[in-house]
């Protein structure tokens, strides 16, 4: 009697044991999925409708920027830039709570060539999402497309792997 209850005792370690490796096994394939799917390019669905629209030009500076977006999400960061890559300061803080639409007055903004308005929303399923637009205004403003220079394309460089070279001389 004393061993058959040692070998249902070890059964059930085995099994429990099993059971524990297919959970671990489980839920570092989520795991794995989970970083694959948290890129720096957004994987999630979500898709945005804004003011000023990308590439808009203005007579004058926008008084407002609108966010809508197409689920409820909570926006964690919006900047606005210059061309110089410098930030405004349009008074953006982060509020926890999940929304469709944002909007945010903005304050008078110097003069330049475009803006670049950033955002930065975790969506339900808690995937980031994230995104830029540009505009533009003043009497001789350009669409922002038009001023943004394109990166330029660099020739692919391959460089010698001096271990495979014999350098028994």
């Amino acid at each position: 009697m004393k061993s058959l209850f040692r070998t249902e005792s070890l059964l059930a370690k085995g099994i429990s044991r099993l059971a524990f490796a297919l959970c671990l096994a489980f839920s570092s394939a989520q795991y794995a999925q989970a970083q694959h799917i948290m890129t720096i390019n957004s994987n999630s669905d979500v898709e945005l409708e804004s003011s000023p629209v990308d590439d808009e030009v203005f007579e004058s500076a926008p008084k407002e920027l609108m966010l809508r977006f197409s689920t409820y999400v909570k926006l964690v960061k919006l900047t606005m830039k210059n061309p110089e890559e410098k930030y405004v300061n349009i008074g953006f803080r982060y509020d926890p709570t999940a929304s469709r639409v944002f909007f945010l007055d903005l304050p008078e903004i110097p003069p330049a060539l475009y803006y670049t308005i950033e955002w930065t929303a975790i969506d339900p399923s808690n995937l980031v999402a994230r995104g830029s637009f540009n505009f533009s205004f003043g009497p001789d403003a350009a669409p922002p497309s038009t001023l943004i220079p394109e990166e330029e394309e660099l020739d692919p460089f391959m460089a010698p792997d001096y271990r495979l070279i014999d350098q028994s001389f």
